[in-house]
């Protein structure tokens, strides 16, 4: 198995949960990342951050697939949709988002 970490460091990391090998390390945010979640199937990653932005990254490649924007205060928490097609992210600007996760484009 694998297990997904946030850090204050800025990064979210993959890991082999077996060996405890860094499979992954996601960069890009610009403050520290409060979430990481799996998406449904397992192929990609969702992050949330201080930076008032989430990104959805590719879980093999590490690649940021997303940049979600538009929030004016750090972004609490983010989830998938159970299908997988839709971003909903909480923010301390206290609003809610929903967004589409191919487009990236608030719904």
């Amino acid at each position: 198995g694998q297990v997904l970490t946030a850090s204050d460091d800025k990064t979210a990391r993959l890991w082999n949960a077996g060996t405890g090998k860094l499979l992954h390390t996601f960069e890009g945010h610009t403050d520290a990342v409060r979430t990481a979640v799996f998406s449904p199937e397992g192929g990609q990653v969702l992050t949330a951050s201080y930076d008032e932005t989430a990104r959805l990254w590719d879980a093999t490649t590490g690649n940021v697939l997303q940049t979600f924007e538009g929030h004016t205060g750090l972004v609490l928490s983010a989830v998938f949709s159970p299908d997988g097609g839709q971003v909903l992210t909480a923010s301390y600007d206290e609003t809610a988002r929903l967004w589409d996760a191919t487009t990236g484009n608030v719904l």
